[in-house]
């Protein structure tokens, strides 16, 4: 039996961050599968980058993860409407960009980081969602808004069990 005061073998990095992140875009993916639910996403992908190669930086914790993809969702529909772009179709299924999409997708980009920096919330995937939303690729609807965070919350908890390890596992190796 191992001795819990020995640290821990130290995996390498390009060892840990690929195998931690496939498997928790693998988890989330097969949750969605089963509860027939999109609930995977782009924007998600560079989420589980973060908390699985740099889990010690500020944008890899929950709070950021999970109020920059709320922030940068909300600020694409925001976007939207104020644009009105709602009747633009969604570049994601046309292939077609139009003035609206690119004028309520620059309001959604500075809108995401502006918010995101006063809640001390800063999380550069945020502005892919915010991008997704203000492109047509989510629709601003109550239903839309509930699996995309329902996929944001996936990938907050079951990561920042991944993070925790990490940096835990860090500082056994350093100590």
């Amino acid at each position: 039996m191992a001795n819990p005061s020995e640290p821990r073998p130290n995996i390498p990095d390009a060892v840990w961050a690929p195998l931690s992140a496939g498997a928790l875009i693998l988890v989330i993916g097969l949750i969605g599968l089963v509860a027939h639910q999109p609930l995977l996403f782009p924007s998600l992908g560079p989420t589980a980058f973060l908390q699985t190669e740099t889990p010690d930086q500020p944008s890899s914790r929950p709070y950021n993860v999970i109020v920059g993809h709320l922030v940068g969702l909300l600020a694409g529909f925001l976007a939207v409407w104020v644009c009105q772009a709602a009747g633009a179709p969604s570049v994601l299924t046309t292939h077609e960009l139009t003035a609206p999409r690119v004028w309520a997708s620059v309001l959604a980009i500075v809108l995401t980081l502006l918010v995101g920096l006063l809640l001390r919330a800063s999380h550069p995937p945020a502005a892919a969602t915010t991008l997704l939303a203000s492109l047509g690729g989510f629709p601003p609807t109550l239903r839309s808004t509930g699996t995309v965070m329902a996929g944001v919350l996936l990938v907050a908890l079951l990561g920042e069990g991944l993070r925790r390890l990490r940096v835990k596992q860090t500082e056994d190796t350093t100590s």
